[in-house]
């Protein structure tokens, strides 16, 4: 169906349009996060990939948790 503006949906501006790019781009670029290599353990990549789908996120917010507890810090140094 075609998209057909009105009142409540007015057409953007080529302004507006470019306004909206630049807050996605800054959004993007805010929220990169980087690439690292990292050697593990295949036990531990196996459990981590045995959680399921997901599990480098699972990964990385595992490491953010362990990284400030000083505890686990001080244990695996």
């Amino acid at each position: 169906m075609p998209v057909i503006p009105d009142e409540d949906c007015p057409e953007l501006s080529l302004e507006q349009y470019a306004e909206m790019a630049a807050i996605a781009k800054a959004n993007r670029n805010r929220n990169t996060k980087p690439v690292i290599a990292l050697r593990i353990s295949p036990a531990t990549l196996e459990k981590a990939k045995a959680t399921g789908r997901g599990y480098t996120g699972f990964l990385s917010r595992l490491l953010d948790n362990a990284i400030n507890d000083p505890v686990i810090v001080q244990k695996s140094l």
